[in-house]
């Protein structure tokens, strides 16, 4: 059920390695190559001699900084992009219809997303809104924007290539570099692998949460195999890397579920998964019709970036859903008197919560910081791994276990 797809974090790697090449003139294709199919190797040794096995050493503290860090990303990129139509003085009123459509298209979708909880309609159309109403949102949204009095007003519309590879060869050049810069490869190729390695393994771990109902038992090994496989395949050819995509992974188990809505004792409504069609044909069909979407490049060239900014606002507020962390940080600014008697700021105390809540904080902004630098992109991804050394060797010295046993839940 989990997919796979580029990502920001991907991107970004790829940024600072292009960056790093760049500096030092050398060749980035033949290099990117060598580092994706070295990474290839370490992901299939690791798949062989059964490291997934390692990912019960991370815990909910990892995860949701990691979810945390992914949620931001999302959010900035759609920030900046609105953020830099303000920048020409020239078409103000072109900004501010920007920021409207982003927000109209944030709204729409989050409401079409939630066409299950709604009491209109019947059980299928309800149904059909939440498992399309995105897309729908788009092509609408599209629609609208073509209207003269709006599209004379100025509106930037998304970037797309005539073309998929141009002035280059099918195949990337990977024997136009000396063996040493081969083997050299090998260095950020390892970062890449501890990325890869988390990202893949957490998203799985996420999808085959109990909550979800999954029956079928998860295949951490196995996936990280044929990861591994695809990461050497698309070297070669030079293509973009892609890593388990933790956003649309659950948005596929969502469209897959049963849910129901139930009541809690304190008279709120919440979600629950009923079961799910654990299948391999949905997951085979998604990513086939994304390379088909190929032959499509002339018409997403109509779709408007406001629209991207709006989706990319509610996949970040998506991935904030069920976040621990970022769900203390809104308690701790609450009136303690009226959280519920569940919360764990109750449990272990306000002081606690807090210091135990600012070490999550301070570790995400050390990732986005280093990520955000193409000069130390290419070392964020051990800061991940950090995270797990953090929790085993470092919280038990400044927090109790009573406490640690409250605020890091266990991860199935």
């Amino acid at each position: 059920m989990t997919l796979i797809g580029p990502t920001g974090l991907t991107l970004a790697f790829m940024s600072a390695l292009y960056g790093l090449t760049s500096s030092l003139s050398l060749p980035f294709l033949p290099i990117y190559s060598w580092c994706g199919i070295w990474t290839s190797c370490f992901m299939s040794l690791l798949a062989i001699t059964g490291a997934s096995s390692l990912i019960e050493l991370a815990t909910q503290f990892t995860d949701d900084v990691f979810n945390a860090l992914l949620a931001v990303n999302f959010i900035y990129e759609a920030s900046r992009s609105l953020i830099q139509n303000f920048q020409n003085v020239s078409n103000k009123s072109g900004a501010f219809l920007a920021l409207n459509i982003a927000l109209i298209t944030y709204s729409l979708t989050g409401t079409s997303s939630q066409a299950k909880q709604t009491k209109y309609f019947n059980k299928d159309v309800r149904e059909l809104l939440s498992n399309s109403g995105p897309v729908a949102v788009i092509f609408l949204m599209s629609l609208l924007i073509r209207l003269p009095a709006i599209l004379n007003i100025g509106v930037e519309f998304l970037t797309v290539p005539n073309q998929i590879m141009s002035g280059r060869s099918l195949f990337s050049p990977i024997f136009s570099v000396s063996h040493r810069i081969k083997l050299i490869s090998a260095i950020p190729a390892l970062l890449l692998t501890s990325l890869f390695f988390l990202d893949q393994n957490i998203t799985t771990r996420v999808v085959n949460n109990p909550k979800n109902g999954m029956v079928k038992p998860p295949a951490y090994h196995q996936d990280l195999l044929v990861l591994g496989l695809i990461t050497g395949i698309l070297s070669i050819f030079g293509l973009p890397w892609q890593c388990a995509a933790t956003v649309q992974s659950l948005n596929h188990v969502r469209v897959m579920s049963m849910i129901e809505s139930k009541q809690e004792s304190d008279g709120s409504n919440v979600e629950v998964i009923e079961s799910v069609c654990e299948n391999r044909l949905s997951g085979f069909t998604i990513h086939a019709m994304v390379l088909a979407s190929i032959a499509s490049l002339s018409i997403l060239k109509f779709i408007p970036m406001p629209v991207v900014s709006g989706i990319f606002l509610f996949l970040g507020r998506k991935v904030m859903t069920g976040n621990d962390f970022l769900g203390r940080i809104k308690e701790l600014c609450m009136d303690q008197t009226l959280l519920k008697p569940t919360s764990t700021i109750k449990q272990v105390g306000y002081k606690t919560a807090f210091s135990y809540t600012l070490v999550q904080a301070l570790m995400l902004a050390l990732l986005w910081t280093l990520k955000s630098f193409q000069k130390t992109a290419l070392f964020f991804p051990s800061v991940i791994g950090l995270l797990v050394l953090m929790r085993l060797f470092l919280l038990p010295k400044i927090f109790s276990q009573e406490a640690l046993d409250a605020l890091d839940t266990p991860v199935a």
